[in-house]
């Protein structure tokens, strides 16, 4: 039998964790968007050859990279490493596992600290989507970095400080502007004592091997594991104990404010089912973001009521909903509170920055809080025959209950808590990088604290139940945004012609190019062969798009309304006269499409125009 040596194996592939090295470079746009030296149009790509192993180590790389910039970030705005167990912000030298939080002396003076405790996948810590974070939403939407000036942005409504604020790499001014945030770091549970670093398990498998072809370097069960934070359940207690629970980094009055990503809640929600006494009555509310739990799953009476009253979730909605404040489902059993007890009379303005008063006692109020909850769903399921009024919790009518049920696209479907829709993406780690959805998880929070003592979730009403027809039965189906998506101005996708998408995508390209172009720093001796051939591409791709514009207006495939203007446009630039896009109007159902107004108006059809817009109740 023939054998190979090792020493004559190809050798692992080696890529240095360095930007520049790497081919690549920060663009000047207030995202922090790393781009292509040599094509400044173009982000990073993880399939850069056909090697898989290349790939996996490359791009372990850039993410080192991209984690470095990151925390970069993140420290200029006042949150940095804090190592555990040992509970120091040096790094040190043995076993150790990193979450985010500002300095200990300024975050147990906040009034209130948001906790994020991330899914223990893909999201390494302070990242939310790296396929983001690559791309269009740079190093700054694609990480916790925007969400951290979203809480700083609402204590200072100064239109001046907001625009500073929105810089790349913006330092706050003093401690007085650092939010009370931690962040926890479920997925880099794994330990290298060669590298004296925290690892995820993608990291990890990324790790220099003897060739090419040896198998990943193994894991010891307890020499690449810390204690305390062997699982993701361990981590959230271990910082839950020795971070949050603990007076010289948290004030034990504070309130406390949870996010859950994906499977981040799922972690948390079985630490609370076993503890909920323990760490369920120092949570003062939670949203949940892209949770698979279902209601069922939840036996501890005590956390469903508080997954009920005091949690929202924002999650991809089986339908086309895209708005954040679009309630999409409730639970099946959802009971909420009467206005009078869950909104106070008058709304105030809530500042995250805000010290606590030494006389505070909000923590005495939150646990009796959470012990009237336990009682209270406790004593419906063992006296469904008493009275209505024996219940501390309104008796549900059979109209809500129907309405609670008909939000349920599948039989299995059962929300943990009322649900709502995650933003424009179809992808559940994207849904917190939305910055409608920061800024309406941000509103809950704020709605809370306006009485945290005794908020309870109001008696939400679902207006959007899906009702399928005869000429559309599938309209439960989460098919139904794509296909709405292909409809352009009322046309089914079929009837669309060949060469309006290709215009629209040659068009897209040339905006891309425009907008690279725009934030590519021209200063830079490095850049100046890429900005070179990106102008050579631009004038190219913009001569493409003249082209497949005269052979959709040759050919008649042009949105409605488009072929005068595009004419009008031509017409000007031969005379040199400035030329202004048409007026467009409301769109109107029109010979079973929806078509512009203007246009309608134009063939003169005023009177339809004006029986229609009012309808619309618009002036026309």
């Amino acid at each position: 039998m023939f054998r190979r040596q090792e020493n004559t194996l190809e050798a692992d592939p080696k890529y240095p964790a360095n930007l520049k090295e790497l081919g690549y470079f920060i663009d000047n746009s207030s995202y922090g968007c790393i781009r292509n030296i040599d094509a400044p149009e173009q982000y990073f790509d993880f399939f850069h050859t056909n090697n898989n192993r290349h790939n996996q180590v490359r791009g372990e790389a850039m993410r080192t990279c991209q984690r470095r910039e990151v925390l970069k970030r993140l420290s200029a705005l006042g949150i940095k490493h804090l190592y555990l167990p040992a509970l120091t912000y040096t790094k040190p030298n043995g076993p150790h596992v990193p979450i985010l939080a500002p300095p200990a002396e300024v975050l147990k003076t906040r009034k209130r600290v948001i906790v994020i405790i991330n899914d223990d996948c893909y999201q390494d810590l302070g990242v939310l989507a790296y396929r983001l974070l690559q791309r269009e939403l740079g190093l700054n939407g694609g990480s916790v970095v925007n969400f951290v000036k979203e809480i700083i942005g609402r204590a200072n409504p100064d239109p001046e400080f907001a625009k500073g604020l929105s810089k790349d790499g913006i330092n706050v001014p003093d401690d007085e502007h650092t939010p009370g945030l931690i962040v926890l770091n479920n997925t880099q549970l794994l330990y290298s004592h060669k590298f004296n670093q925290a690892l995820s398990i993608r990291s990890w498998n990324a790790l220099p091997r003897k060739s090419v072809s040896h198998d990943e370097i193994a894991i010891h069960p307890e020499e690449n594991r810390v204690e305390g934070h062997r699982n993701p359940q361990e981590h959230i207690k271990s910082v839950f104990d020795t971070v949050i629970n603990n007076a010289n980094f948290v004030a034990p009055d504070a309130e406390v404010y949870v996010i859950g990503i994906e499977n981040g809640t799922e972690n948390f929600m079985d630490v609370l089912s076993e503890h909920f006494e323990k760490y369920g009555s120092r949570v003062t509310a939670m949203a949940v973001i892209s949770s698979l739990m279902n209601g069922s799953q939840i036996s501890n009476p005590a956390l469903k009521a508080f997954m009920h009253q005091r949690a929202r979730q924002w999650k991809v909605a089986h339908n086309d909903a895209i708005d954040p404040a679009e309630l999409t489902e409730l639970p099946v059993d959802y009971v909420g509170a009467p206005p009078f007890i869950s909104a106070p009379e008058e709304h105030q303005a809530i500042n995250w920055l805000e010290k606590l008063s030494p006389s505070s006692m909000l923590l005495n109020y939150i646990r009796a809080s959470a012990d009237r909850l336990s009682s209270a769903v406790q004593s419906r399921s063992e006296q469904q025959d008493k009275p209505t009024d024996a219940l501390e919790e309104p008796a549900k009518s059979s109209k809500d209950t129907a309405a609670a049920t008909s939000s349920n696209t599948f039989l299995d479907s059962n929300p943990i808590c009322p649900t709502f829709a995650g933003g424009d993406t179809w992808i559940g780690e994207c849904v917190l990088a939305q910055p409608n959805v920061q800024q309406a998880v941000m509103n809950f929070f704020e709605e809370v604290a306006q009485d945290p003592a005794n908020y309870r979730n109001p008696e939400f009403k679902l207006n959007n139940v899906p009702q399928p027809t005869p000429d559309n039965p599938l309209t439960l189906s989460a098919g139904d945004a794509a296909a709405e998506a292909a409809t352009r101005d009322g046309l089914p996708a079929e009837m669309v012609s060949e060469e309006q998408p290709a215009l629209d995508k040659a068009k897209a390209e040339v905006e891309e190019m425009r907008a690279a172009l725009s934030v590519t720093p021209a200063d830079n001796p490095a850049l100046t062969a890429g900005l070179q051939g990106l102008r050579k591409r631009l004038v190219k791709k913009e001569a493409d798009v003249l082209q497949l514009e005269k052979k959709a207006l040759v050919s008649g495939s042009l949105k409605a309304g488009a072929a005068q203007q595009q004419r009008g446009k031509w017409a000007s630039q031969r005379t040199g006269e400035q030329w202004e896009a048409k007026k467009t109007g409301p769109a109107i159902p029109f010979a079973g499409v929806q078509l512009d107004s203007e246009v309608v108006k134009g063939a003169g059809l005023t009177a339809t125009v004006e029986e229609e817009l009012e309808k619309l109740d618009i002036e026309g």
